[in-house]
């Protein structure tokens, strides 16, 4: 039987789904002003490169800090004021005009951003039984593609017409108009002590963070960020200043792989949904895609970076691979998901999430020194830096492929719970 709360479940996922459409819009609107800023400021290739890693200096540790006070205070209340933090951050950043305030402002949207993917996912995952969660769970990216397809269709146009100063002013108008809306509609899921979850009290946090299953699926993670990361810095300006492609050209390389991305999330996460409701072991359903997708990404990225390749080629494996590396982080917050304690599961979604998105703080700057090694050749520079990405995908997906083991995990992990919930309570002084 339902919960009463389930009839408004469709329009607060379709709010949740809206957020992160603006979040993408929000992270990714500087590099598609990329060249226009790199232009104006008289930026080089490191300074870039370092305002992009800037991006992510707070990211990770907002996320897990605020992903802890999601275990005890409303989501709805946390996404209202990441919201305000991201109108902020753009309004400073339109007013920016220096190297320093750029960098500034990044880091301000990164604190704000940092939280975002695991609140949404926690305040999604409580609308819905643990067994239910992977095609919401793929809701939610999908809503990330989205913003990137809105992205490539309107930030080029935008920026192009109107500049990019103006490009942050619109953005931020956007995200008031959210806010009021969720301030509003938005309200909590009433799932979160649903029958057969991992019990009904906490696990110590060193039992969660060193289990085998969350180490290697935030290490798999972890890699396949490496490469995502570049879509809010370098990919844009590698596609004009490296490949030579017009704005719009390359974002309609952003947009085919991006349409890619929905199409094998849904796809692949609906085979899972109902194998897992056929009984399939989770293991099966759930860890065996992502990785074999992880191992394919690397495959492609490695050729893309240290084979010679025609325009077309190249492209084409950039695409393939970027579509395949996205696949994972959908599996990936549903396995987290699974393993952790509902009272918990806030703080496991942004520690892991966190560690992953650090890749965030290496990837523009390996990026912007790659280049610098290549001669200030933009293209051999990121196309090295992803050949040696790829090396790492293929490692992680190898090694989650062996050790990830989430019905295992949780189990294990149970039996630490029901410890800590049956203990004796101290004696008082």
């Amino acid at each position: 039987m339902n919960a009463p709360s389930d009839n408004r479940r469709p329009l607060v996922v379709a709010l949740l789904m809206a957020v992160m459409v603006i979040s993408v819009l929000d992270k990714s609107i500087f590099a598609f002003a990329g060249p226009q800023i790199i232009d104006e400021l008289k930026l080089s290739p490191e300074q870039f490169g370092f305002i992009g890693s800037a991006f992510f200096f707070l990211y990770s540790l907002s996320g897990v800090l605020v992903g802890f006070l999601a275990n005890r205070l409303p989501s709805r209340h946390i996404l209202a004021g990441m919201s305000l933090v991201w109108m902020v951050a753009q309004l400073l950043t339109a007013l920016s005009s220096s190297f320093f305030a750029l960098v500034a402002s990044r880091m301000l949207l990164g604190a704000g951003c940092g939280p975002g993917t695991a609140v949404t996912q926690h305040a999604c995952f409580k609308w819905y039984a643990p067994r239910e969660r992977v095609l919401p769970s793929a809701l939610i990216q999908v809503a990330l593609m989205l913003g990137a397809i809105a992205g490539a269709l309107s930030l080029p146009l935008l920026i192009e017409h109107l500049g990019w100063r103006m490009g942050y002013l619109l953005l931020a108008a956007i995200g008031l108009v959210w806010l009021l809306l969720w301030r509003v509609y938005g309200r909590e899921g009433e799932h979160d002590d649903a029958e057969g979850e991992t019990g009904g009290g906490n696990a110590p946090y060193r039992q969660l963070l060193l289990n085998r299953t969350f180490v290697f699926i935030t290490l798999a993670g972890f890699c396949c960020y490496l490469p995502t990361a570049l879509i809010f810095s370098w990919v844009p300006v590698y596609l004009q200043k490296g490949m030579a492609l017009t704005p719009m050209q390359s974002g309609y390389v952003v947009m085919a792989a991006t349409v890619g991305v929905i199409i094998l999330n849904l796809l692949v996460s609906g085979l899972s949904q109902r194998a897992l409701k056929r009984g399939a072991s989770v293991r099966l359903a759930m860890v065996m895609p992502p990785m074999l997708a992880c191992l394919g990404a690397g495959v492609a990225m490695s050729l893309m970076g240290f084979l010679e390749q025609g325009l077309g080629a190249t492209l084409a494996l950039y695409v393939v691979g970027g579509i395949l590396v996205n696949l994972l982080p959908t599996f990936a917050n549903s396995i987290v998901a699974f393993i952790a304690p509902p009272r918990q599961r806030g703080s496991m979604l942004a520690i892991h999430i966190g560690l992953m998105t650090s890749a965030g703080m290496l990837a523009p700057h390996v990026v912007g020194q790659a280049i610098g090694w290549a001669g200030g050749d933009i293209a051999k520079g990121f196309e090295l830096a992803v050949g040696l990405f790829g090396l790492a995908l293929i490692a992680g997906g190898a090694l989650g492929l062996r050790l990830i083991d989430p019905e295992r995990s949780r189990a294990q992990l149970a039996s630490h719970t029901t410890e800590s919930v049956n203990a004796p309570a101290p004696s008082q002084a």
